[in-house]
């Protein structure tokens, strides 16, 4: 299978992606097996098991590719495919909590990924704190805010992004202090 040269790249993401992850590279041992993994062999279960699996080469933005990704790396989809669906609400598609092709084409034809990229990182900051052991994982929130995009000015915020107003509903009772 090939890819056209505007095709998201594994091999691009996978530097941030385990500085990310630090010791270990982030393998969770009970899930993959109680012993230490090689560098080579990380990799390549982040490969297989996210980034093939969510179509990660089927992204023409890099950046789109690398925020959800890196997402259901960290937290997963979520119980009933949450965290899949306000990606998809974001997209304005059906959320069935299932990437899909057609998810993606959807998502290539967005005029302004940045626009995608950042309202998604607005949703993950808001996830993470909305999650009862935030205050002892700083890094979770340190970690979406990375995948931000930014003016030339630095004048935006991810407090000037929106969410669908069913998922602005969900957080209303989390603070979002930048």
């Amino acid at each position: 299978m090939s890819f056209s040269a505007s095709a998201a790249s594994f091999e691009k993401y996978v530097p941030k992606l385990l500085k990310f992850e630090g010791a270990g590279y982030g393998i969770h041992k009970p899930l993959w097996g109680d012993r230490n993994f090689t560098r080579q062999e990380a990799v390549d279960i982040y490969r297989r098991e996210y980034w093939n699996k969510y179509h990660g080469n089927h992204f023409k933005s890099q950046d789109l590719a690398e925020v959800l990704i890196d997402h259901l790396i960290n937290a997963g989809e979520g119980k009933d495919g949450v965290n899949i669906r306000a990606f998809e609400a974001i997209l304005g598609v059906e959320q069935d909590g299932k990437l899909s092709r057609a998810d993606i084409r959807a998502a290539n034809a967005y005029p302004y990924p940045d626009e995608l990229v950042n309202s998604f990182v607005k949703y993950r900051v808001l996830y993470y704190r909305s999650r009862k052991l935030a205050y002892k994982y700083p890094g979770w929130e340190k970690r979406a805010r990375s995948f931000f995009i930014n003016t030339e000015d630095n004048d935006l915020s991810v407090n000037d992004y929106s969410l669908p107003e069913e998922w602005e509903e969900r957080f209303l009772h989390v603070a979002l202090a930048e």
